[in-house]
């Protein structure tokens, strides 16, 4: 059953499968969530599911854990796999990641933002939601880089999800809990390694956003990912990951190494299947490290607003552009807004100078 689904998933371009005991399959598709015409799935379905992708470490290990994450390559796609149970019996959700990567222009990455991969060194940090996209940035940048640049690029991830093979660039890529005991210890390794970029799966804990700023400040071009809905968002976590008395001091590293902050969310699109991203961009300019540094993030802000010259933009000016331009529908794009009255007033002033459109 499993792999008729996988299958199903990957011919359908879904975003992800729910495989639950006591429910039919459940396919998200372009953000919807659509339960499959298919009987309940049993305790015995999902027995034989472990045992179909799961080699007997893997097995061993989710039965003394409850809960397992893992990469699973089937057909055309690979597959995030997170595998837990509730009261009703075994889950599992399995987010498809096809093997192509895509490019910079595929996924509608700005000028400005695509610029920060030819810094040599500091820290690019992309924010979003679950399931906003984050991943498949990441995996743009490491490719524009693998294609045309000689560099040792060394990838620290939990699970594994994009898949690179070496062009230009050596890429070595480490799975926590199978190549490297965590975050920190792959981290570590990679400074150890002669790397030159360094792209970190998620930022979970102060040890790992410690070594990640450390890998920043000794000269190494560092991706991470953050869990936040805007850039300002993204800068109070991560310093919140620390105690208060270290605030000052990680705010002043965060302000010598970073690059920028690039905040996505996914959107359907107006017309035909999949989504479009929106992207919010905080760049790393003489003035925005000066304010990181000197605990004057509510300043921020205004730079933002007011850097169309910079190439930065927040997300509600990003999401009133895929508007204005029909890439969007108004009513899906306005839920993902972070003023939606803001948002309003940006596409009527948009709309008079785009040929009337109004909100």
């Amino acid at each position: 059953m499993i792999f008729e689904l996988l299958r199903m998933c990957y011919d359908k371009g879904a975003s992800d499968l729910h495989f639950k005991v006591g429910y039919p399959p459940i396919l998200r598709i372009d953000g919807s969530m659509i339960p499959l015409k298919m009987k309940k799935i049993e305790q015995s379905d999902y027995e034989n599911m472990l045992e179909g992708i799961l080699d007997d470490f893997q097995l061993q290990k989710f039965a003394q854990n409850k809960k397992l994450d893992l990469g699973y390559s089937f057909a055309n796609a690979r597959f995030r796999v997170n595998l837990f149970y509730d009261y009703r019996g075994g889950s599992g959700v399995f987010r498809m990641i096809p093997f192509m990567q895509l490019g910079f222009d595929e996924i509608g990455l700005p000028k400005a933002a695509r610029a920060m991969v030819e810094r040599p060194f500091g820290l690019v940090l992309v924010t979003g939601a679950t399931g906003a996209g984050k991943s498949t940035t990441l995996s743009s940048y490491i490719t524009q880089i693998n294609t045309h640049k000689a560099k040792s690029i060394v990838t620290i991830e939990d699970p594994i999800e994009y898949l690179f093979e070496d062009k230009m660039s050596l890429i070595c890529q480490r799975q926590v809990g199978v190549d490297t005991r965590s975050f920190e210890d792959g981290i570590q390794g990679a400074l150890q390694t002669d790397a030159d970029i360094i792209m970190v799966g998620e930022l979970r804990d102060p040890d790992a956003v410690h070594l990640t700023l450390t890998a920043a400040e000794s000269g190494k071009l560092v991706f991470a990912t953050l869990h936040s809905n805007t850039a300002m968002q993204g800068i109070e976590r991560f310093i919140n990951l620390f105690p208060q008395t270290q605030h000052s001091q990680v705010l002043g590293r965060l302000g010598n190494t970073i690059v920028g902050i690039l905040t996505q969310t996914l959107i359907p699109k107006k017309v035909g299947k999949g989504r479009v991203a929106a992207f919010e961009l905080l760049l790393g300019l003489p003035m925005i490290r000066a304010l990181i540094s000197e605990n004057r993030i509510h300043l921020i802000q205004s730079y933002m607003e007011s850097g169309g010259d910079s190439g930065m933009c927040t997300l509600d000016q990003s999401i009133a552009n895929l508007i204005l331009h029909e890439k969007v529908n108004i009513e899906e794009a306005i839920m993902r807004a972070t003023n939606q009255a803001n948002l309003k007033k940006l596409i009527e002033q948009g709309g008079g100078e785009a040929g009337g459109q109004q909100a």
